[in-house]
């Protein structure tokens, strides 16, 4: 049976005076002793039968950390002659006072100046972190990080929160004042308040549900978290110490219930004898109490209690751990529900809070139609960045009749700048209000309910819908990017090949201006009028919804930008960005189209993009998200790699990071003369996409080099969705018409391929796409087939004979000869049978008739007919008008 001794809080001493018998001990006995002396006196309070000291209990066991490192931090610097401001500071539950025994030891070093290279500070880590130095002086392992008053504005959620509770150890010039101010002048009191109410809003129900369990239950999740849910909220306002929110609890029961729960979790820790390392998450395995922790309280009585009292002494214990679990729930229950229901604010001045059912405007006063739309969007600002909802009475007040009244205000620039939340659920937002975005985009209200091929493809849902989706990929791959370049602090965790990229990397490389230029250009993409769609428009051979599918201001370009976002906050670069990708929203398909990604197409997109990179990641990104689903990678794989491929192309070649693109191999384990072979296949092969690929073959190359017979290596593998056969082999003058007819005899059709040759060593090394599977297929060969037969035609030189030749279909119409540069040349022709057989002809024509070598090829489809090129290189002896005679002749279903 409990008696009043053991229940009854007993009246602790002040940390001060714990602090100064510390002091004392180490002055006498030195740290380590006073360490392993004051901890086993400690333990054997815990261990005792008293329950209502648990305040004392953590309020002692922190003094005793606190007062060594006290000591260690003030000897460090006299030692170290360090004259600078410096402090240490207990943070979290260490600067509470309430550590019981398997708790962190949160510390942090503060200092006015610079961390990096910071000599005193490398010192105190090597001590500290690197070593157990400061461990075997002391008997604990320190938990230390350094921070500046710079580290300040970037602290966020659980780091802020954590410097809430920041208690000076050893702070001789005041430094620890310093932060808090800092902090109080760059931080915001209410995306805190949601951080620290999260458990209230959105798991308080799951946590009071807990506390009946006895088979799993986290005391510091589902217990004193929950408490100091309630006093971080009062907290938070000013950025106060928690124990100041304590002297201002009103019912002393609320606290005495929290310090019981450290009483309880003090003793379990102990029970249960171990001390493992915290989970990634920060949690302990010492937290979680089971079946027997619960059934562990009679231990309390003492050793010398007869089973009967243990038992009665467990049951009463249970019995206020339960009552008191209950109260602190209770507590926190009431002091956020007070909050929300007065109404927390967001930002001072701005009339709008947050309560229960969502955001709320409070002012009275909005009576233009520009003060209307500052608080209604103003709130829609606050609900995007914080991702809250705006509570539906709004809808009859704030918003009522939007449509009337709404104009643009500065805070329509805020919504696109906004790196939080979702920018396209703000625009379902103002979707639903009649009239709304209209209002703020001229010619919205036409362009959501017109009709293009992909609603009369789709046939799903209004153009508008189809905007947020953009939108919301958008936001996808920034957040995913950002994600993998925050795990690359470490840079092995970021799993891009070598020579390769990610798209949704290159989205979080852009900076806000760039990003919220993408975001306002997809969003109005179709509104402002372009010389395109005027051109449309006229064009009556266009069916109707092609001719009337965009330019629906009728506001020319340049006015759109510069009139409809005259009274916004938008950076004029921003808005010049913006309209720089409405107006060039087709050029990287347009390029790409164009089959090789050759040196003036990579010359021609820099230009386009001033020779900025920025800007060309833009429009790539740009375009990219602009078409996530309709004419995506999944439906145009090749289209895509060249866009990418132009895109690799065009970077390097602005910012001239790979002036040597080969110089990658250095580090990959190649020899000079092992590398002098691979560098011959140039440079057009290191400056693009399949540059990566130069290590999954090099060695073989190396090998083919050192013997000619060694059978070609083919291998199948996917770039993007792109599905491609790469060869290598050794190079001969009909080898791409060989690989051609390999392919055409199997049935198997290509898009595109590319060919690259080591000319001084007779090496290729080749890729060939296939092209999407046609559906009407029924019996497509295999991958081992594939390479089979390639294997086989490549070593046998098969389908380049004359016999080949004369038995080639008469299906080319059209064929033309056009030089693109110096001896190199488009052959090109058209058929309305198979593609692939289009490309065999072409291929086998241009070694036997013109002896050309070929570098490329490329086919296209459409209804009807299909269309294919090989770019070729004619020998030096081949007169280029005999070339055009040659080839004239092939129209005339002859052979020379």
């Amino acid at each position: 049976m409990l008696g009043s001794e053991t229940m009854s809080p007993i009246i602790p001493k002040t940390s001060e005076e714990y602090l100064k018998a510390v002091r004392s001990s180490i002055a006498e006995i030195g740290r380590r002793k006073t360490f392993d002396k004051l901890i086993e006196e400690n333990n054997q309070l815990i261990k005792g039968s008293e329950l209502g000291n648990g305040r004392d209990i953590t309020m002692s066991r922190c003094a005793i950390y606190h007062g060594l490192m006290e000591d260690w931090a003030k000897e460090q610097q006299e030692s170290f002659g360090y004259n600078h401001p410096f402090a240490v500071v207990a943070i979290g539950g260490t600067g509470r006072d309430e550590m019981t025994p398997c708790s962190d030891t949160d510390y942090a070093f503060l200092f006015d100046g610079a961390i990096e290279g910071n000599q005193f500070l490398m010192g105190l880590q090597q001590q500290v972190i690197n070593s157990d130095q400061f461990k075997n002086n002391c008997g604990y392992k320190g938990e230390v990080l350094p921070f500046n008053l710079d580290d300040v504005p970037k602290m966020k959620d659980k780091q802020l929160n954590a410097f809430l509770d920041m208690k000076p150890v050893y702070d001789p010039e005041g430094l620890a004042d310093a932060f808090r101010e800092r902090i109080r002048d760059t931080y915001d009191p209410f995306e805190h308040f949601l951080h620290v109410s999260e458990i209230y809003r959105e798991k308080w129900g799951e946590s009071a549900s807990k506390n009946e369990q006895l088979d799993i239950y986290d005391i510091k999740k589902d217990g004193l978290r929950v408490f100091l849910a309630g006093i971080w909220s009062l907290a938070g306002n000013e950025f106060r110490h928690s124990h100041q929110i304590y002297e201002e609890i009103e019912d002393p029961r609320d606290l005495e219930a929290y310090y019981f729960l450290l009483r309880i979790r003090s003793f379990i820790h102990l029970y249960k004898g171990t001390n493992r390392r915290p989970n990634v998450d920060g949690s302990h395995h010492e937290d979680v109490f089971g079946f027997r922790d619960f059934m562990a309280f009679g231990e309390l009585a003492g050793a010398g209690a007869d089973p009967k009292t243990k038992f009665e002494f467990a049951n009463e214990v249970r019995s206020l751990f339960l009552s008191n679990r209950r109260r602190v729930s209770q507590f926190t229950w009431g002091v956020i529900g007070r909050e929300l229901k007065l109404g927390r604010v967001i930002r001072p001045g701005s009339g709008i809070v947050y309560r229960t059912g969502g955001l709320v405007d409070k002012a009275s006063d909005r009576n233009t139609d520009r003060e209307k739309s500052r608080a209604a969007l103003g709130m829609l600002v606050a609900s995007q960045r914080y991702g809250i909802p705006i509570d539906p009475a709004g809808m009859e007040s704030t918003f009522r009749d939007a449509g009337d009244w709404m104009v643009p205000v500065p805070e329509l620039s805020d919504l696109f700048y906004e790196s939080r939340g979702s920018l396209a659920d703000s625009m379902k937002f103002l979707a639903q209000l009649p009239g709304a975005l209209a209002r703020l985009f001229p010619g919205y209200d036409k362009f959501e309910v017109s009709i293009d091929e992909r609603i009369l493809d789709q046939k799903k849902c209004l153009r508008g819908a189809l905007v947020r989706e953009k939108l919301r990929a958008l936001e996808q791959s920034i957040e995913t990017g950002h994600n993998a370049l925050n795990d690359a602090v470490d840079p092995r965790k970021l799993e891009i090949p070598d020579f390769d990229f990610r798209n949704d990397v290159e989205a979080a490389l852009l900076d806000d201006d760039h990003l919220a230029a993408i975001r306002l250009a997809l969003f109005v993409k179709r509104l402002p009028e372009t010389a395109n769609d005027i051109a449309a428009r006229s064009n009556t051979a266009l069916e109707i919804h092609k001719r009337f599918s965009s330019g629906f201001s009728g506001i020319p370009l340049n006015r759109y930008f510069e009139e409809c976002f005259a009274d916004c906050d938008f950076a004029p670069e921003t808005l010049e960005i913006a309209r720089f990708l409405v107006e060039n929203r087709r050029a990287f398909k347009e390029y790409a189209l164009k089959d090789l990604m050759n040196d003036d197409r990579v010359e021609s997109i820099a230009e386009l993009c001033h020779h900025d990179d920025s800007l060309l990641r833009t429009l790539y990104i740009f375009t990219s998200v602009d078409r996530t689903e309709w004419e995506g990678e999944n439906t145009f794989p090749d289209r895509w790699f060249n866009i990418r491929e132009l895109y690799v192309k065009a970077t390097i070649s602005i910012t001239g990071e790979d002036s040597d693109p080969s110089a990658k191999l250095h580090n990959l384990g190649f020899s000079p003369d092992q590398l002098e072979v691979l560098k011959n296949f140039g440079n057009d092969f290191y400056k693009g996409i399949y540059r990566q690929y130069a290590v999954r073959f090099g060695y073989y190359l190396i090998n083919l080099k050192d013997d000619k017979t060694t059978p070609p290596k083919v291998n199948r593998f996917r770039i993007g969705t792109s599905n491609i056969i790469g060869i290598a082999a050794v190079d001969h003058l009909g080898i791409a018409a060989s690989i051609s007819g390999a392919f055409w005899k199997l049935g198997a059709e290509l898009s595109q391929a590319h060919l690259f040759s080591a000319a001084t060593h007779g090496l290729a090394l080749d890729f060939f796409h296939l092209a999407p599977l046609n559906p009407d297929v029924t019996n497509p060969p295999s991958i081992s087939e594939l390479t089979d037969e390639i294997t086989s035609a490549i070593v046998e030189k098969k389908y380049i004979s004359e016999a080949d030749e004369a038995a080639l279909p008469d299906i080319a119409r059209d064929i033309s000869l056009r030089e693109t540069a110096g001896h190199l040349y488009q052959l090109r022709g058209e058929t309305q049978k198979e593609v692939g057989a289009l490309i065999y002809y072409l291929a086998l024509k241009a070694y036997r008739r013109l002896g050309a070598n070929i570098y490329g090829l490329a086919a296209h489809t459409g209804k009807g007919n299909a269309r294919a090129s090989v770019y070729i290189s004619l020998p030096r002896s081949m007169n280029p008008a005999e070339a055009h005679r040659i080839v004239e002749t092939w129209n005339d279903h002859t052979i020379e």
